[in-house]
């Protein structure tokens, strides 16, 4: 089997966006109603060139408010005062959080 054909049965397999679906083309948008829960990944269009980079980057944005990941940025802050300075640290309100994850998509 050809790699063509490969690629082309592959992308059949793509389950197609569910309909009437109308997502953000502005990554600070697609941010915010992805964490709304406006749409979650069932409705992302895999034909889109930004979508999943976009969902990447918010769910990554997200993972770094885990208890884990802040446990281990308080600890890199100890051991070095002007580490990661750009990283949110909780306790934070709705706000700030919102307008570090608009800042990370902007930056893309």
């Amino acid at each position: 089997m050809s790699l063509a054909r490969r690629l082309r049965a592959l992308a059949d397999r793509i389950p197609p966006a569910r309909p009437g679906t109308d997502l953000p083309t502005d990554p600070v948008a697609f941010a915010r109603g992805l964490l709304s829960g406006d749409f979650g990944p069932n409705n992302l269009d895999q034909k889109h060139p930004d979508h999943t980079g976009w969902a990447v980057q918010a769910l990554t944005f997200l993972g770094t408010l885990q208890p884990e990941h802040q446990a281990w940025l308080r600890d890199q802050r100890e051991r070095h005062p002007y580490a990661y300075p750009d990283q949110l640290l909780l306790p934070a309100s709705e706000e700030q959080i919102e307008a570090a994850l608009d800042e990370i998509m902007r930056r893309g």
